[in-house]
């Protein structure tokens, strides 16, 4: 008879799957370019502003010296000329994640064969047909129409630290990532809770800070930026982004606004004429426009995920 030891059973997961549907060749196509504006294309920028609902961690690689007794060496925050920022590559990857969950897009960075994929979900590798989150957000030798810049954290607000539990590499060879057929569940969030504690010391941005980034783009349709807004978590359902490290401990919650904007429609006719001013963005019109490329399934199951919970637990150690 085999002794446990007092091992414990493991914890519910802290994470669900977004199902991934199968692609057509309708679903790809050439992107517009940087060449030119298109007439019918929109491009502008949002002054965004985030505000964290869970300690945020963007790790900077390094340990740093604290002075204190209890931990004297944390995993450090990225930082930029002495201010703690969330980098506009982290920031791009979380939105483009939800992008890609709730549109008809490839499946880019897997281990997986193609055969444990749905039909034609393999990474675009064509720069001339390309899905609509790599349109938006870049491939393989292709700039992409949206770029975020580093979210800086405004005056007045400083890092803490925060301890969590050891986490671990996720073992993707386990069964639990796959159905009964052999093919992966889908695209994997972990959900959002009540921050998990341990004894692993961590900087972290606390609860209620605020950042700033603008996030500018060029060549969009209707329904291109209205996608975008949705994965901001501007939509409907209503859901919240979560992007950093220690995600399993509840870490990296965000709330995204955006308080400035200006955006032209016809970039052609402000280039050519003196007087035309950029407009505020009409959010609902663009997240109307969207709903020709939602998957509205996944945007239900995503916000089931991403919605906030107040009562749930993460998980403090092994699930």
């Amino acid at each position: 008879m085999r002794r446990s030891y007092g091992r414990q059973p493991p914890l519910p997961k802290p994470y669900e799957f977004v199902k991934i549907d199968e692609m057509s060749d309708e679903h790809r196509c050439h992107p517009k370019g940087h060449e030119d504006y298109g007439i019918d294309k929109i491009s502008g920028e949002l002054k965004g502003e985030i505000t964290t609902l869970s300690p945020v961690h963007v790790a900077s690689g390094m340990m740093e010296l604290t002075g204190r007794r209890d931990f004297p060496l944390v995993k450090a925050h990225t930082s930029h000329n002495g201010r703690p920022i969330i980098p506009g590559s982290s920031l791009k990857g979380a939105i483009r994640s939800i992008v890609e969950a709730i549109s008809p897009s490839c499946v880019r960075i897997t281990r997986l064969r193609s055969n444990q994929l749905p039909n034609n979900t393999s990474a675009c590798k064509n720069k001339k047909s390309l899905c609509v989150s790599c349109r938006m957000f870049g491939a393989m030798d292709y700039l992409g129409q949206v770029r975020f810049s580093d979210a800086v954290l405004q005056q007045g607000y400083t890092t803490e630290i925060a301890a969590i539990p050891s986490l671990y590499s996720p073992r993707t060879r386990e069964g639990l990532y796959f159905d009964d057929s052999g093919n992966v569940k889908g695209r994997k969030f972990y959900q959002h809770g009540n921050l998990a504690e341990g004894n692993v010391p961590i900087e972290v941005c606390p609860v209620n800070a605020k950042f700033d980034f603008i996030l500018s783009f060029d060549n969009l349709t209707e329904g291109e930026l209205g996608l975008l807004l949705i994965a901001l978590g501007l939509g409907t359902p209503k859901f919240y982004p979560k992007l950093g490290g220690a995600k399993p401990a509840c870490c990296g919650t965000l709330e995204i606004t955006i308080p400035k904007s200006q955006i032209f429609e016809d970039i052609e006719r402000a280039y050519l004429q003196y007087d035309v001013e950029p407009t505020d963005i009409d959010i609902p019109k663009y997240i109307d426009a969207a709903q020709e490329i939602v998957l509205n399934d996944q945007l239900q199951q995503l916000a089931d995920i991403l919605k906030l919970d107040e009562q749930r637990q993460c998980p403090d150690r092994n699930y």
